[in-house]
């Protein structure tokens, strides 16, 4: 391996059928191209976004620098040298250099996932519960992840409860509720002599965040030695206080660099700290089957690194008066239109403002929710037309919003990224939350009209 292939190849590189690119179009699955894209305001933040300009000029000098290194080393020795570098950043941005941590590169949340399961298996050395919210407000590939990590000789060593988060309507659960039912199922494989992986959501891709810290905290300091946590922290939207909490309270942590910090999709980690030694597994680089290293997982972690350093520069009490403002034009748009919805999630006791916003469209005569392939129309046509103010708006893909079947409807979610907040914090005076509020209408407003061209 001499070369690095060229960005846009480089950014797909060791994906899956999610992120290829279709010759056609120039788009992935989600409709979006590996190459930065002019007049587009991403609002999609919380599934796949482009690529900013700046990141990828931080991923070029990236793949020129590799590319020097390379015509002396070892492509493996390269890419090892790399991540130990990435994993350092990493650490320093967000203040972890005191827990001993332990990290390991994903290519996605969802491989993520499958380690956790597997570290859960090695510490309980039996069959063990798995316990987690309703699985489309995470990932469509989460269950079968978990279980393929608990396999021994081929056979799952897992069990998975689901725990319901909304109603049949969509509505969601009491806090309380969803808080009984978690510890009434984590109690029940306890005193059958199960052990048990919980898992927290830290937030999903509607926005909730559940079960609360407080039950999590009491289940595992209950019974250390049967229950272990994960934390989906895979939309990355919590801060460095909580994260260094989670860790702290020897709970895995699952995150991606894209979502909120705009990287590339398949952009995946999973943290623990030094409690965890013994059941990690030694230092490996992602090779494919040729052997060739993925340069390509260290190429987005650059460019996530790169927004995660600008926004972990900006103080937190600025970058909430921002998130502040991004939650207000949202509910203030919506307030506008008869054709779109907030659909409202349990937030446990975070009490700040949200950054992830799902959206319900309606058909106003007669009133129902937009079937499924509605959404999908409506989601793709904002993604190629151009607004009249010579914008096109992204926003987050449909998903299926829970309920039995978990198909009655889908929602489109509209979401602040970590580089949109760095763009208003560095305009001057007042001048960035005016843009911000504008933006925030205008893409409603296109949301809104697509919905009425419907037929």
């Amino acid at each position: 391996m001499n070369r690095l292939p060229i960005i846009s190849q480089l950014l797909v590189q060791g994906g899956d059928e999610r992120i290829l690119v279709d010759e056609q179009t120039g788009t992935n699955k989600y409709g979006i191209s590996p190459q930065p894209r002019d007049s587009q305001v991403e609002f999609s933040s919380s599934t796949a976004s482009h690529v900013s300009p700046e990141a990828w000029f931080a991923i070029e000098r990236f793949r020129n620098r590799i590319n020097e290194e390379l015509i002396e080393g070892n492509a493996v020795n390269v890419w090892r040298l790399e991540e130990q570098r990435i994993r350092k950043e990493f650490i320093d941005i967000w203040g972890l250099a005191s827990v001993g941590l332990h990290w390991y590169l994903h290519r996605s949340g969802t491989d993520a996932h499958a380690m956790a399961a597997e570290l859960a298996h090695r510490k309980f050395g039996k069959p063990f519960r798995i316990v987690m919210g309703e699985s489309p407000e995470t990932g469509s590939k989460i269950l079968s992840s978990l279980l393929t990590g608990s396999r021994e000789h081929g056979e799952n060593t897992a069990e998975i409860t689901e725990i319901p988060i909304r109603h049949l309507d969509g509505s969601p659960r009491s806090a309380k509720s969803i808080d009984q039912d978690f510890y009434r199922a984590v109690v029940e494989a306890i005193t059958a002599e199960v052990p048990v992986l919980l898992i927290r959501v830290d937030e999903s891709k509607s926005g909730g965040i559940y079960p609360s810290l407080d039950l999590v905290k009491l289940l595992a300091a209950k019974s250390p030695e049967d229950v272990a946590v994960l934390v989906d922290c895979s939309q990355f939207r919590c801060d460095e206080n909580r994260l260094n909490e989670y860790i702290r309270s020897h709970f895995m942590v699952a995150l991606t660099g894209s979502k909120f910090f705009g990287a590339p999709a398949f952009c995946g980690a999973l943290l623990a700290d030094k409690q965890w030694s013994r059941f990690w597994p030694g230092e490996a680089a992602d090779l494919d089957d040729h052997g060739v290293p993925n340069f390509g997982l260290l190429a987005r972690w650059e460019a996530a690194l790169f927004s995660m350093s600008r926004h972990q520069r900006i103080s937190a009490a600025l970058r909430n008066e921002v998130v502040a403002h991004f939650q207000a034009a949202v509910l203030s748009a919506v307030a506008e239109i008869d054709t779109v919805e907030l659909l409202e999630s349990i937030r446990d006791i975070s009490k700040g403002p949200r950054s992830l916003f799902a959206l319900r469209g309606m058909h106003r005569i007669p009133k129902r929710n937009l079937a499924t392939y509605e959404v999908e129309r409506v989601y793709r046509n904002l993604l190629t037309r151009r607004q009249s103010n010579g914008n096109i708006y992204a926003l987050g893909q449909p998903v299926p919003c829970g309920g039995r079947g978990y198909q009655r409807t889908q929602f489109l979610r509209l979401s602040l990224s970590a580089t949109m907040l760095v763009k208003v914090c560095r305009m001057p005076n007042n001048e960035g939350i005016v843009w911000l509020h504008e933006e925030v209408h205008s893409a409603i407003r296109a949301l809104d009209e697509e919905i009425r061209l419907l037929p």
